[in-house]
């Protein structure tokens, strides 16, 4: 289930208070909903104080989420399409490439931290290649893309102006593996390739227990 994501960027520090369940009535998870835990590349946009994500199988599911929880949340919120396509790896690695990435699941122990890019794009081609080819390195380096900035399928809900394009990448909580990625010699030139296309703003937000109640 990842066909739809609702991703808010508040104003205030947001609390969960019902979030969760509200999510669940509508057959979606509840992500995060918390204070930003750390921001870099403040470019595109000011960070906001907190960051809240929701996940759902179907678009009415997360329009009816968004209308029954609207009056807790400030700030922009959109609605965005998520990844459902297993992505592309270069050829000579495919024989590296994890099993689960093949399906484009998800693993639990990915989704401890999210990072959430808000980019406003000066060279539309060369950002949607990025955006197209960049994902492989996440997987490889031990992270999920669950949006990837592609051409953008998203909707603002409320707030605004929303972005050109927004990405969101999954970790693992303890973050060493999100470090090693974005200093690693693997994502060195899909990063220079958004820099020269690019100016985003990427904040981050630690996950909900998946077992929360």
């Amino acid at each position: 289930m990842n066909e739809h994501l609702i991703i808010i960027w508040t104003d205030t520090e947001p609390v969960e208070d019902g979030l969760v369940d509200a999510a669940r009535a509508q057959g979606g998870q509840l992500l995060a909903a918390g204070p930003v835990h750390d921001v870099s590349e403040l470019d595109s946009r000011p960070a906001p104080a907190g960051l809240v994500i929701a996940r759902f199988g179907e678009g009415s599911s997360a329009h009816a989420w968004s209308a029954s929880t609207g009056h807790q949340l400030d700030g922009t919120a959109l609605l965005v399409g998520g990844a459902t396509e297993p992505v592309w790896w270069p050829p000579e690695l495919e024989e590296e490439r994890p099993a689960w990435s093949r399906h484009a699941e998800f693993p639990p122990d990915r989704l401890g931290l999210f990072v959430c890019v808000w980019a406003e794009i000066s060279d539309r081609d060369q950002f949607f290649d990025y955006s197209l080819h960049y994902r492989w390195t996440v997987e490889y380096d031990g992270g999920v893309v669950l949006v990837p900035g592609s051409r953008p399928s998203q909707v603002v809900l409320r707030g605004g102006p929303g972005p050109h394009a927004m990405a969101l990448m999954a970790w693992p909580a303890d973050e060493h593996a999100r470090h090693r990625w974005y200093e690693g010699a693997r994502y060195r030139p899909y990063r220079e390739q958004r820099h020269r296309s690019s100016r985003t703003t990427n904040v981050s937000v630690h996950a909900l227990p998946l077992d929360s109640p």
